[in-house]
Parts: structure tokens; C-alpha cells; sequence
């Protein structure tokens, strides 16, 4: 048997099979559904996947809010610890340090930004170091991701600073001339001396350097040069090389502008040529020399009486020779003169034309140079020459005084180190160039020459005789200030006792302190060894020097200086009363300047109280000049220094 099938069949068949397939799928998931599906489902696919997408964008963009509100909050916690480590007193992290650190953290990150909330910022000083540590947190709320499910992000950062330097030499040029005995507002009320204010100022910068040193290995030196007409550095190159100074070999002497000390006897008689008449004249010499009671006309009375010899008379009064003439015998100086005293007992001024008796008057002086009883002490202004031998050697304490030449009276005197300068020119310009600091083109100017070593009697410094300056009125004007010191590390309380010794005198003379700050702190100098002592540490050595002054440059011509009398002396000028001669200290300072600067030391310069001219601006290396109208602005110039000294830095 035959089957057949027909078409009306087989379209049954499959439209049944159609139809159960098509039921089978329905009961299927949507999802299986849609994958399965072979008919166009790209409406179906897109929005399936929007979900994903949008997890996606959504975590983008909170991921993008979540590291804005992270850098933000980092910055915040960098300069929180920043400016707690730079307010930390000492080692010791106070909760005004800490209440500085919140302040900047708080001024840097604001709760809400980006609707964060919950934040926290704390920090700490880990005993025995320099450093501030800092953690901060805040919590972000989420913007998308809060549907799937993250509601926020939290957000942790953590920082770390240190106030830390590398080894540093500073050099203090301070100005202590008589004007800073002045007073000068505080700043908030009141007043202070103004040498107190530098001493406290430099106690400041002191305790800012060992701050930022703590916990460190660097090396801190300081050196100070007080200065006004003079520096005293006198026992520092005694001890580092006495031959160094006129005085260091036994055969030295050095000649001063001074005074010569005179013990005067002083005796006065008379005598008598021609009559008897009386007359009055302390002592008579003789009642008649000759002639009886002859007398003799006006004219020969006074020719009598004003000659030693008598001559035309016939006779010779003084046997033994011209009395008129001095004669020196051992320490002593006789010298004899007559003149006119009476004729015909009148005084000098007589009249008439007759002939009288005649009397001269005869005066003995005789001057002595050592001490005579009876004798009357008088002094001649002239320049002397001195022995310099065991002046130099008195600055120690163990070796004795030496009498003072220029007294008379017994006194005695101490070197106390200022000193005058080696040769110099005196000329114009002054200036500084690639062969150093030259006087209208000459580098014969020993004085400024910074670095050379003392080889002759014009290169070596003279002491500075406070004793016995004189002028040629009798006047004097002499100032030295306190001890220079070499480079060294000093405790506070050395350093408090140093400052503590300063003290206000004498004129500004801006090229004295300069150049002997320039010598002090040069690696190339003489006292190179000091200055070039390696710290121990392996590192380098940051040079500054610190000039500060409360005053313009000064110039006088009457004060002794380190130049000597410059009336008289002319070593700046060359000749008396000179208008050059500020001028040329001005030219001089702004040379030294600029020598300190090519030797690749930062100078820094403060007016304390004065105005910061366009000299001082110009001396300074660039952004280290400061003005300071009060004390607490000079406390103030003296911190930035020390802050910009130190490193403050992040270091985490």
C-alpha cells in the first residue's frame, strides 16, 4: 500500500510544529528569548545594556568627584603640616603649632566640597625628629553609584614635613655704633633699645636654625663682626699668626698721630747794666755787670736785653757760650732766653731818649722727659713713633701692660684688638672686577684686598692704640667695639653671652664691618682652614652673611679710625678736610660688597630703623634685602632669613 502525502499535509504539519515551538519559546526566559531570537532585536539590545552603561559612567564620573576631593584634601593636609613644622618652637610641637596646622588645613579644604562630609585632619610630632606627620579623612557621597548599590567613597590621605638644611656658615656684619643705644617702637606699644632688640632678634634666628637642624646631622657655624669706626680682630690674627700684625717681631713700631709728654722747670731772674735804681724782678742775677753806674740810651737797652751775648758792650754776661742755643743733657733739655725788662725802672714801652739804667730778664727752661718733682707737666701735639712689641702682646691677660707714651702721668694700657688697616691708595674710583677690588686701576690697595696673606710691613695691620690718639687741639675721638669671633658651632648660651656683649659706639663706617665680615667668612682667605673644616657629614655648606644697620655710611675726619686720623693721616684722601672722602667709603663698601657676592656667599642685608637705600639694595644678593621700622619687623627679617636658610620641605 502506497502512502501519500499530500502539501495540505505537510503545511499542517508544519504549521503545528510552527506553533509548538513557538509555545515552547514563550515559556522560556525573556532573556534566553531575546538571545535566541533570530529576528531584528537591536532596540532590545540597547536597552538591555543601558544598565551596564550607566555603572559605568556613573563610575566615572564619581571616581572623577571622589580624586578631586582626594587632591584637594592632600593639599590641605601639605600645608597643615607645613605650617605646623614651620610655627614648631624647638623640639617641642606646641598646640599653637597644631592650632597653626588646623588653621591651614581648614583654609585649604572646606567640609562640602563636592558634598563631602565627616572630615578629619590630625598631627603629630614623633619624639627626638624635625618632622610633622599628618593624616586626613572625609567621607564623598556618591552621585550614580548610590543605585547599584556604593552609597559613598571614603577617602584617606596621609603627609609628612620636615623643616631640615644642609650644613650652613653665617656670618653676622652687625652695625654697633653709638645711635644704637636709641630707643625704636616695639611694634604694638612701647619701646626698646635698639641693641636689645638685636640681641633678642639674633636669639630668634638662632633657635629657628637649631629647630630646623633637630633630628639632623648638619653643622650650624656663626662668626660675628661688630662694627663701627673699627673692628676688633686683633686676638684672632694674634692667634692664628702674630707675625700677621706690626708688634709681632721685637724691632716693630708704628707711628700715631699723638702727643709728647714735657716736664717743664721754669726759673726767671734779671740783670742789671748802668745805676742802681730798684727794681722788681724775682731774683737778681747780678746788681752790675760793668761799668759802674754808667748808663745807656733806650735803643742799647733794648738791644742789651734781647741778646745773649751782650754785644757792643764790651763784656760777655754768660762766659760758657750762646745760652740761647738748647742743650740736651741725658733726659733733660736746657734752652735760655733774655729779653728786655725795664730802663730806668720803667716797663718795657718806655720814653724819652736820655741814658738809664737797663735791666733784662733772663728765663731757664728746662724741659725733662720723665717725671720731675717740682716740674709742670705740659704736652706737644705731633705724630710719634712707638714701639709696638709689647703693646701687641698685652691683649693676653698673661703677659703685662705696657706704660702709655703719650700720658706722663704713669697710666698704662692694654691692647684691646681693634686695629688700623695695612696700605692703601688714596684715590679714586673704587671698584670690583675680575682681578678683585681696585683704587683708580690699581690693585696696590692692600686694605682691600680680601684674601692676601701678609708678606711685608705694608701688608701687615697695625694695633689700634686707643691711648694715644691725639688731635692738635688736645682733642680725641677713639671707638672700639666688641670682639670679632671665627666661624664656629656655638651653643644658645654662648651665643646669648656674645650678644650679650655688645655695645653701642663710635661712627658708621659700612667698608670696616664689610670687609673684615668678607675675610672672616672667605674660603679662599686667611682663614681659610677655619672656614673650609669639613663638617663630618659629607655634605655642602650653604655660606651666607648677615649685614645689618641701623644707620647711613658715616664719614669723619677727626675720629681715629682703622685709617688712622684722616685729617691728619690723609691714607683715603690724600689731603685735609677732603669733600672725596665719604664718597670713597661709599665706593669702597658697595667694591667689598660685590666681592662677598662673587665668592658665592648670599649676603643679606637689614635696615634696621633707617631706610633701606638704593646702596643697600644694591650691595644685598637679589631677594635678600629687608626693611624693619620696629623691633618686631627686625625679629621678623631675622625669622625670614632663617626660614629661607632652612629647607622646609614635604617629605611624604
Amino acid at each position: 500500500m502506497t502512502i501519500r502525502t499530500t502539501d495540505t499535509q505537510h503545511r499542517h504539519d508544519a504549521i503545528a510544529t510552527r506553533k509548538g515551538a513557538d509555545q515552547t519559546a514563550a515559556r522560556r526566559p525573556w532573556l534566553n528569548r531575546l538571545l535566541a531570537s533570530k529576528r531584528g532585536n537591536v532596540l532590545p539590545i540597547v536597552a538591555a545594556s543601558i544598565l551596564p552603561m550607566a555603572a559605568m559612567i556613573g563610575g566615572a564620573v564619581d571616581m572623577s568627584r571622589a580624586y578631586m576631593v582626594k587632591s584637594r584634601i592632600q593639599q590641605a593636609c601639605d600645608a597643615g603640616v607645613l605650617a605646623g613644622r614651620r610655627a614648631m618652637q624647638q623640639s617641642s610641637y606646641s598646640d599653637a603649632a597644631k592650632a597653626q596646622a588646623q588653621d591651614f588645613f581648614d583654609i585649604n579644604f572646606k567640609a562640602g566640597y563636592n558634598d563631602s562630609h565627616s572630615v578629619t585632619f590630625n598631627t603629630s610630632n614623633p619624639s627626638g625628629t624635625s618632622k610633622v606627620l599628618g593624616s586626613a579623612s572625609t567621607v564623598m557621597p556618591t552621585a550614580i553609584m548610590g543605585m547599584f548599590g556604593k552609597k559613598t567613597i571614603p577617602i584617606d590621605v596621609t603627609c609628612e614635613a620636615e623643616l631640615n638644611l644642609s650644613n650652613s656658615d653665617v656670618t653676622f656684619v652687625l652695625d654697633v655704633t653709638g645711635s644704637m643705644n636709641d630707643s625704636i617702637p616695639v611694634g604694638g606699644g612701647g619701646s626698646i633699645v635698639k641693641i636689645t632688640a638685636l640681641r633678642n632678634s639674633v636669639m630668634s634666628f638662632y633657635d629657628t636654625l637649631a629647630n630646623a637642624a633637630t633630628g639632623s646631622l648638619a653643622r650650624i657655624r656663626y662668626a660675628f663682626v661688630p662694627y663701627s669706626t673699627n673692628v676688633n680682630v686683633g686676638e684672632i690674627l694674634y692667634d692664628t699668626n702674630s707675625t700677621w700684625l706690626n708688634g709681632g717681631n721685637a724691632a716693630d713700631s708704628w707711628s700715631y698721630q699723638s702727643r709728647r709728654p714735657i716736664w717743664r722747670t721754669t726759673t726767671v731772674d734779671c740783670q742789671v747794666f748802668g745805676g742802681n735804681q730798684s727794681f722788681a724782678c724775682p731774683n737778681r742775677w747780678h746788681n752790675t755787670v760793668s761799668g759802674g753806674g754808667t748808663n745807656i740810651t733806650r735803643q742799647q737797652c733794648t738791644t742789651y736785653g734781647n741778646n745773649a751775648d751782650g754785644s757792643g758792650f764790651g763784656f760777655t754776661p754768660n762766659p760758657t757760650g750762646n745760652p740761647t742755643a738748647p742743650v740736651t743733657s741725658g733726659t733733660s733739655t736746657t734752652t735760655v732766653s733774655f729779653e728786655r725788662y725795664s730802663w730806668g725802672g720803667d716797663a718795657p714801652g718806655w720814653s724819652g731818649s736820655s741814658t738809664k739804667q737797663c735791666v733784662r730778664r733772663r728765663t731757664t727752661q728746662v724741659d725733662s722727659s720723665v717725671a720731675v718733682g717740682g716740674a709742670t707737666l705740659i704736652y706737644v701735639y705731633e705724630q710719634r713713633t712707638y714701639p709696638t712689641f709689647d703693646f701687641v702682646r698685652s691683649i693676653k691677660t698673661a703677659n703685662p701692660a705696657v706704660p702709655t707714651p703719650s700720658d706722663g702721668n704713669g697710666g698704662t694700657s692694654r691692647w684691646t684688638g681693634c686695629i688700623e688697616e695695612r696700605d692703601t691708595i688714596a684715590g679714586a674710583p673704587i671698584a670690583y672686577g675680575a682681578g678683585g677690588i681696585t683704587v683708580n686701576g690699581s690693585t696696590n690697595a692692600h686694605d682691600l684686598n680680601i684674601d692676601a696673606v701678609p708678606n711685608s710691613a705694608a701688608t701687615r695691620w697695625r694695633p689700634y692704640w686707643e691711648q694715644v690718639y691725639w688731635l692738635r687741639d688736645g682733642g680725641r675721638s677713639t671707638a672700639c667695639p666688641t670682639k670679632a669671633s671665627l666661624l664656629s658651632t656655638m651653643a644658645r648660651a654662648d651665643v646669648q653671652t656674645y650678644v650679650n656683649s655688645l655695645v653701642a659706639v663710635g661712627g658708621t663706617y659700612h667698608d670696616v664691618g664689610l670687609l673684615w665680615g668678607a675675610r672672616i667668612a672667605s674660603p679662599q682667605g686667611i682663614f681659610s682652614s677655619n672656614v673650609n673644616a669639613s663638617p663630618g657629614n659629607g655634605g655642602s655648606v650653604g655660606r651666607h652673611l648677615i649685614f645689618m644697620t641701623d644707620g647711613e655710611l658715616t664719614s669723619y675726619d677727626f675720629v681715629a679710625s682703622m685709617y688712622g686720623t684722616e685729617m691728619l693721616d690723609q691714607r683715603v684722601t690724600g689731603g685735609s678736610n677732603d669733600p672725596t672722602q665719604l664718597e670713597r667709603q661709599r665706593q669702597r663698601y658697595l667694591a667689598i660688597c660685590e666681592a662677598i657676592k662673587a665668592k658665592g656667599i648670599r649676603l643679606w642685608v637689614i635696615a634696621f630703623g633707617t631706610t633701606l637705600t638704593t646702596d643697600l639694595q644694591t650691595c644685598a644678593s637679589s631677594g635678600s634685602s629687608f626693611t624693619a621700622e620696629n623691633s618686631t619687623k627686625l625679629n621678623t627679617a631675622f625669622q625670614n632669613i632663617a626660614k629661607q636658610i632652612s629647607e622646609l620641605r614635604l617629605t611624604k
